[in-house]
C-alpha cells in the first residue's frame, strides 16, 4: 500500500471520531471544520516530509487537534464551556427523524440558514444529533444538560423549522 491509500484509510477511519472531538469545543461548525481540515493536512505534511509513521494515529490526531483548538481558543479570545469527551419531517412519533428524501438544495440552503440563526447550544443540538448521529444521552453529556432538556429543545426547533417550512 502506498501512503496516498493508507492517508486515505486513516482519514475514513478516524474522520469521525476527531470531528465529534473537535466540533463539542468550538464555537461555530465552520470553525471546526477548518480545524479538523488543519489536523489531517499536518498529518499528511508530517508522514510525507518526514517519511514516518504513527504508531496510535487516532491519539496523534487528537493531540494535533488539541494544540489546534488551543490556538483557536487564544486567536479567538473566547471560552467555550463544553468539554469533551415539501414536507421535510418525519411524520411518526419521533418528529426528530428527518425523512430519507432528497431535498432540493435552496431548501437545504434555508434549513441550514435557520439553523445557523439558532443560539449556539441549539446549534449543538441540531449539528450533534443529525449530523454526528450523537443520541440524547450523549449530546447532553457533552452539554452537561439534563436529557430531557436536550430532547424538548430540539422538539421546539424541528417544530419551529417545520411551521417555516411547511
Amino acid at each position: 500500500m502506498n501512503k496516498h491509500s493508507d492517508f486515505e484509510t486513516i482519514y475514513r477511519a478516524t474522520f469521525n471520531t476527531l470531528s465529534k472531538h473537535v466540533y463539542f469545543k468550538v464555537a461555530k461548525l465552520s470553525d471546526a471544520e477548518d480545524i479538523v481540515q488543519e489536523v489531517y493536512m499536518d498529518y499528511y505534511r508530517y508522514i510525507q516530509a518526514q517519511n514516518k509513521e504513527v504508531e496510535n494515529v487516532q491519539a496523534y490526531l487528537i493531540q494535533i487537534a488539541n494544540n489546534k483548538l488551543s490556538h483557536y481558543y487564544k486567536d479567538k479570545a473566547s471560552l467555550v464551556s463544553i468539554e469533551d469527551d415539501g414536507n421535510i419531517f418525519d411524520q411518526s412519533e419521533d418528529p426528530l427523524q428527518l425523512e430519507h428524501t432528497v431535498l432540493d438544495k435552496a431548501t437545504l440552503d434555508q434549513i441550514f440558514s435557520e439553523i445557523m440563526n439558532l443560539s449556539e447550544v441549539d446549534q449543538h443540538i441540531m449539528f450533534g444529533y443529525y449530523r454526528f448521529g450523537l443520541n440524547y444521552r450523549e449530546l447532553s453529556e457533552k452539554l452537561d444538560m439534563p436529557e430531557s432538556t436536550i430532547k424538548s429543545r430540539a422538539q421546539k426547533i424541528i417544530e419551529s423549522l417545520r411551521e417555516k417550512f411547511r
